[in-house]
């Protein structure tokens, strides 16, 4: 535990203290003096040498001295405290003055402004290394926390007292409230995973979606009502009436279909249906001999044929072949006649040499050894060319030659094949030509069932058959026209019931809709009824919740106690911070319990930050008895006697 204990605190022109030394000497004191004799500028000079703000948190307040209300000018204004750190003795001293310049050319000087000079322990000291020295003490917001009994009550917003008493005592997890409410077991399952404020506000959403629904659907049901249409006309009978017509309908299109394909043009159908199986009967009967042969020499004809085209197709195949390959040979042999006389007129050529003697610079005599040695280089360069072009042409007629030999091949290979399917395709000829001539003969030799007495007879039949059908088709032409006027009357009928009808149509669906509309109602309700327990059990949770952290949080402090919900008109809860003492609020108690309330919270802060400092009570006066602490208290007494500052040891 750090301790933080004040020794002296030394004020020169500050606030309009001239000169004031304060010596607790680590000690508690009370401080007595009548109003505006300077007890409460103790205080604000000490919090303004550590952190440039008055008691009141306040940073733009005066310390200068006044004068009628006017600025005395070229004073210091200073405070200096000595502390004990620790143990460890630790002084802070503060300087603000005024800084006066003479521009050039001026006999006078120009106020332009203030600066601060900075100590510690003696040690002149940049602005950053004094306040660092000061952090390195205690933080700012923690040192005010610790320094005056009201700070925490007066000056915090409340939830920044809500998110320090949460830090001192721990939240409480959503798992220990489960353990310990056994009606709340149900609710993780119900949550998900979901955090309860992010559930309650689904809830909310839902219920209220619902809740509009609700309000919504008996709006709906009633316009609903009020859209079917007065039953002026009997439904059941209209519809009746259509069904009574479409059978007059069906039987008159049934009626329509027997008069065109009447009982007896039926008969007709039949009696000309068994003589066209009796011309089958008679024609099979007549060629059944004879046909049967003929099948059997037309199929062995067309094999015979098809074998026939398969061996033509190949003869002709390496007939084109030859005629191919014969082309190719053609060519080969123009190709080596001309390499012939390539090699002919490469091999008749002479080496001619005729080169300059004289040199072309100056225009003498080249000498006999270099014109020599040039024309036997040339000679050696037409001969390496003249043997290079003959074997060229050499190669080329060999090549030729492969190719040619490998031709005479190919032809020699297609003439056996030839040879070999010659003979078989000749025969195929000779059977095709001896087949083609059976078969005519059978042919000749079927019985044609046509010029028999019974096949005349029957199509003498079939003819009679046919007129007698065409006159009775001609005769109910007329009957069907009939028949076609009643169903138009009939369709006509049923359009005007269903004009009529269409305007009560939607009846049902209206109905339909309404029961549909009802039962949404139902279910909606039943899902509200739900949501509500859901609700109720996040509010369980949370009352639970409450209980037990308050509970935590109160056993911390010895006095005070805080009230971290409130209950809404809804019966919601609202989260809150508020101190009371004794069941009253804060802000409802005396300046006596007040300042123990405020002594007690600092006692416990000082134990969670593990620091404790010099606690200013201010208008210690009310207070008949402050509560035990380990901090050093320095009491703020009004004593309307006292017209100087007077200090005495607690």
């Amino acid at each position: 535990m750090k301790e933080v204990k004040l020794l002296s605190l030394n004020l020169i022109n500050f606030k309009g203290v001239k000169q004031f030394t304060f010596e607790p000497c680590a000690k508690n004191v009370r401080v007595f003096g009548d109003n505006e004799t300077g007890k409460t500028t103790l205080f604000d000079s000490f919090i303004w040498l550590l952190f440039d703000k008055d008691s009141q948190n306040k940073k733009d307040f005066s310390i200068k001295t006044l004068v009628n209300g006017k600025e005395i000018h070229n004073l210091n204004h200073e405070v200096e405290a000595s502390f004990t750190v620790d143990g460890s003795p630790v002084t802070l001293r503060k300087v603000y003055k005024e800084r006066w310049t003479r521009k050039r050319g001026a006999a006078t000087q120009e106020f332009t402004g203030h600066e601060t000079d900075y100590f510690v322990d003696g040690v002149p000291s940049k602005k950053k290394e004094y306040t660092d020295t000061v952090d390195s003490i205690v933080q700012e917001d923690v040192f005010k926390l610790l320094t005056s009994p009201t700070f925490f009550n007066e000056q915090m917003k409340w939830q920044d007292r809500r998110a320090t008493l949460l830090q001192i005592c721990g939240d409480i997890s959503d798992d220990e409230v489960f353990q310990l409410n056994n009606e709340l077991k149900a609710l993780p399952l119900i949550l998900k995973g979901k955090k309860i404020e992010d559930y309650r506000k689904i809830l909310a959403s839902r219920r209220k979606e619902i809740n509009d629904e609700l309000e919504r659907i008996p709006v709906r049901i009633d316009e609903a009502q009020k859209s079917i249409p007065e039953m002026d006309v009997d439904i059941d009978s209209l519809k009746t009436k259509v069904t009574e017509i479409d059978t007059e309908i069906d039987v008159n299109v049934s009626l329509i279909a027997k008069i065109k394909n009447g009982t007896t043009v039926l008969e007709k159908e039949r009696d000309l249906q068994n003589i066209e199986n009796d011309f089958l009967n008679m024609k099979r009967d007549y060629e059944s001999d004879s046909k049967e042969k003929v099948y059997q020499i037309r199929a062995k004809l067309q094999e015979e044929q098809s074998n026939a085209s398969i061996m033509c197709a190949e003869i002709n195949g390496f007939k084109q072949s030859i005629t191919f390959a014969n082309q190719q040979l053609n060519r080969l042999d123009e190709e080596r006649t001309q390499l012939l006389a390539d090699f002919n007129h490469v091999k008749a050529l002479e080496f001619r040499h005729e080169v300059a003697c004289e040199c072309p610079a100056c225009g003498q005599a080249l000498p006999e050894d270099e014109v020599g040695a040039a024309r036997q280089k040339a000679l050696e360069q037409f001969n390496t060319e003249k043997s290079s072009k003959l074997k060229s042409i050499n190669d080329r007629g060999m090549a030729i030659k492969g190719k040619r030999e490998k031709v005479l091949g190919e032809i020699e290979r297609y003439n056996a094949e030839i040879d070999k399917t010659q003979p078989n395709y000749d025969e195929k000829v000779k059977s095709v030509q001896k087949l083609t001539e059976q078969l005519s003969a059978q042919e000749r030799s079927v019985k044609d069932v046509s010029e028999s007495t019974d096949y005349q007879s029957l199509l003498s039949r079939k003819q009679t058959i046919l007129q007698e059908i065409q006159n009775l088709k001609e005769h109910a032409q007329q009957a069907v026209r009939d028949v076609e006027t009643t169903l138009s009357g009939l369709k006509q009928e049923k359009t005007n019931i269903q004009v009529e009808l269409a305007k009560f149509a939607n009846i049902e669906s209206i109905q339909t809709r309404i029961a549909d509309l009802s039962d949404q109602e139902k279910l909606l309700g039943g899902e509200f009824e739900k949501l509500e327990h859901h609700l109720y059990l996040t509010e369980q949770f949370i009352r639970a919740k409450v209980e037990l952290l308050e509970e935590r949080i109160n056993s911390k402090f010895q006095h005070a106690r805080f009230k971290m919900f409130a209950v809404q008109i809804n019966g919601g809860l609202q989260e809150v911070c508020e101190t009371t003492y004794k069941g009253v609020p804060f802000s409802s108690l005396n300046n006596a319990a007040r300042i123990n309330v405020g002594i007690d919270i600092i006692n416990t802060l000082a134990t969670h930050y593990g620091i404790r400092a010099p606690i200013f009570v201010d208008n210690a006066e009310a207070v008949t008895r402050l509560i035990d602490s380990d901090s050093q208290l320095i009491s703020l007494v009004v004593s309307e006697n006292d017209k100087q500052l007077r200090v005495e040891g607690n």
